[in-house]
């Protein structure tokens, strides 16, 4: 079929005035292949780039929440509030307890919480799938080359 169409093609029309369905298998787009570790680098940058937005979220409005002793929160609690947050532990020892604090966090903390979720997932999905793509390539491969003498 490939064939037909491709003869097809180089007689009657460019490949610009072909539907781009027209061109599966004509055309091989050539695939970015990055490692497995570059990828959960990555991914790992993301999350601690979402995990420094909500800790700077916390920060600027922290004087709507409130620790187990009552107290004003610091940076370190900040950090600690967001990490808890984000990782869906939630010790529920810092908690937002303005109303604004509480629209802060609905609006921008859980949208994160989620991100950040997705992401370490997503990392853990991609991982898993890439080494199981490189053993069913192996036994392929393997094979193939059965019975073959060099």
């Amino acid at each position: 079929m490939a064939g037909r169409l491709r003869e097809r093609l180089t007689r009657s029309d460019t490949l610009t005035d072909r539907p781009d369905f027209a061109l599966v298998g004509v055309l091989r787009i050539p695939e970015l292949q990055t490692s497995p570790a570059r990828a959960i680098y990555r991914r790992v940058g993301i999350a601690l780039a979402a995990l420094a937005l909500a800790v700077l979220i916390v920060y600027i409005d922290r004087e709507g929440y409130r620790d187990a002793q009552d107290n004003e929160l610091s940076l370190l609690d900040c950090i600690y509030y967001a990490t808890v947050s984000l990782s869906t532990t939630g010790y529920g020892d810092i908690t937002p307890f303005t109303p604004s604090a509480r629209l802060v966090n609905v609006l921008l903390i859980t949208p994160l919480r989620i991100f950040f979720l997705i992401v370490l997932v997503g990392t853990t999905l991609s991982a898993l799938t890439q080494s199981s793509r490189q053993a069913f390539k192996i036994q392929r491969w393997r094979q193939h080359v059965r019975n073959h003498t060099v």
